[in-house]
């Protein structure tokens, strides 16, 4: 198997709803983040806990992945075994399947997934539990899409060696302090599978030949938290605007009245009652998530050395400023028979503490001036009668433009 499902159960929310998603999505890199990278971290101790039959604390100190700088610290291992407590009491006197992976393609094309913890209770009770380490969203396990799929590719995997009689899900999220649990039946469990294998049969076909039509996008605050295309998504931007603007504009010349839209909506947030407020604020989370996402692809796309309609790369605030070697200058400070404690808060004194001490002598702050160093700002994203110079970017040629490439695909 490929190390990622192309129809993942953790993907499900979006795919089963937006199916177009899979379309968009082949064009867009793999990418992590910090926060990922501690989820997986956290999962690897949990899994080695359970395996070793050992407590988290025995980790702290220890790096947990062979990539990675990710460290067990006494926060992570606390959190962890919240989660290794409750695997183990509801494993007691049950079979307890550890990171077991599931083949789910016999209800979702190309689907496979690895389940946290299964648990076969000796009545026929099958439980599964997820470990969710993120603290940004709240998760329940009611009709979880993701877990159900696990728990449909376990009763696939255990048919014919234990009598599966009902299925229970949980969701443990320690650090928010959340343990959602649901219980249901087996008939239930069948037929949301078949909401999800004809949705499925249909979202697959866009990973391959097919061009989704504008019917194969929806936007949904679920299917959308963490679509990696939200930024280009034609659906979502349509969405957003007319959410804004309350059905006042033609869609077909939207970049033409936009900032009339924006302002129309400015001066009538104060004024509309609180009914139509609430229903606004209803779709604030993805209008939200939409907006950062387009700030991300403009910034992305200037960084890549492409023009983008009224925006250009300036550079940032630039970074703190740094001693180019701490021992010279603190050598270069001990020549000036300063006072000791003017010279160490615990360390050698920063570039701005040696600016404010040295501030009536320049002579000797111009000797200091040479030992500072200070890093560029990193490139933002500005409008054009910015005062700021443009930067330069040269364009990539690894890639091609996008449009270019869904127009061949066409």
């Amino acid at each position: 198997m490929a190390d990622h499902a192309i129809l993942s159960p953790s993907k499900a929310d979006r795919w089963s709803v937006c199916p177009g998603s899979v379309y968009l999505e082949k064009f867009e890199p793999n990418t992590t983040s910090s926060y990922a990278e501690e989820g997986t971290a956290a999962h690897a101790l949990a899994e080695a806990c359970l395996r070793g039959e050992a407590q988290a604390s025995e980790y702290v100190g220890l790096q947990l992945m062979a990539t990675g700088s990710f460290v067990c610290t006494d926060d992570m291992a606390e959190e962890v075994q919240k989660y290794l407590d409750y695997v183990r009491h509801a494993a007691a006197g049950a079979e307890l399947f550890i990171e077991e992976q599931y083949d789910i393609s016999h209800i979702v094309p190309e689907c496979f997934g690895t389940s946290d913890a299964t648990i076969i209770h000796p009545d026929g009770e099958l439980h599964v539990v997820d470990l969710k380490f993120g603290m940004g969203v709240e998760v329940s396990a009611v009709r979880n899409l993701q877990m159900v799929l696990y728990a449909l590719g376990a009763i696939e995997r255990f048919s014919l060696t234990h009598d599966i009689q009902s299925v229970r899900m949980t969701v443990h999220q320690p650090r928010i302090n959340n343990v959602s649990e649901w219980a249901t039946t087996l008939d239930e469990l069948y037929e949301i599978g078949a909401t999800l294998q004809a949705a499925g049969q249909r979202a697959i076909t866009f990973h391959y030949d097919a061009v989704p039509s504008s019917d194969d996008f929806t936007p949904d605050e679920k299917a959308c938290r963490f679509c990696p295309a939200k930024g280009k998504c034609e659906a979502l931007a349509k969405f957003a605007i007319t959410t804004l603007a309350d059905d006042f504009v033609d869609l077909d010349t939207v970049e033409e009245k936009l900032p009339a839209i924006v302002d129309a909506a400015t001066e009538r947030i104060g004024a509309i009652d609180n009914d139509a407020l609430g229903r606004l604020m209803q779709h604030m989370d993805l209008i939200e998530g939409w907006a950062k996402a387009v700030r991300a692809r403009v910034e992305a796309e200037l960084l890549a050395g492409r023009a983008v309609f009224g925006h250009k790369l300036v550079e940032g605030r630039k970074g703190r400023r740094g001693w180019v070697d701490e021992a010279d200058a603190e050598a270069t400070l001990k020549a000036m028979r300063i006072k000791r404690d003017q010279m160490y808060d615990f360390k050698v004194i920063s570039p701005t503490t040696a600016e404010k001490l040295f501030k009536d002598s320049p002579r000797k702050w111009d000797r200091i001036r040479d030992l500072i160093t200070q890093p560029n700002g990193k490139p933002s994203v500005a409008p054009l009668d910015d005062p700021r110079p443009a930067l330069v970017i040269a364009p990539e040629n690894d890639f091609d433009d996008l449009t270019q490439t869904a127009t061949d695909l066409v």
